[in-house]
């Protein structure tokens, strides 16, 4: 199952389509059971994030990625950093479609 990623207005138009590497389950699996936005991310669901989300999301994103070793999640997660910094401005959403 893999997980599409876009960053949308408020009336859900998409502004961006995320074209990296396959985000799927070993992707997800790298969410601490205790984050505030991360864990929230699954293959057979789809996942809004907001304005402030997105910062906090960010944030768990750059701290998983200080832990990883596994090249492929290093690199998947860089690239995915890299597309959600581009979610700025009000009433922009990053949004993760799964199955």
């Amino acid at each position: 199952m893999a997980i599409d990623v876009e960053i949308q207005n408020e009336s859900g138009c998409t502004l961006a389509r995320y074209k990296g590497p396959a985000l799927g389950l070993p992707f997800v699996k790298l969410a601490p059971p205790d984050s505030a936005c991360f864990r929230f991310i699954v293959p057979w669901g789809d996942t809004t994030f907001n304005e402030e989300q997105i910062k906090v999301l960010l944030s768990e994103l750059h701290s998983v990625k200080s832990n990883t070793e596994h090249p492929t999640r290093l690199y998947e997660l860089q690239v995915l950093i890299e597309f959600i910094q581009g979610a700025t401005g009000v009433h922009t959403y990053v949004k993760f479609i799964g199955d």
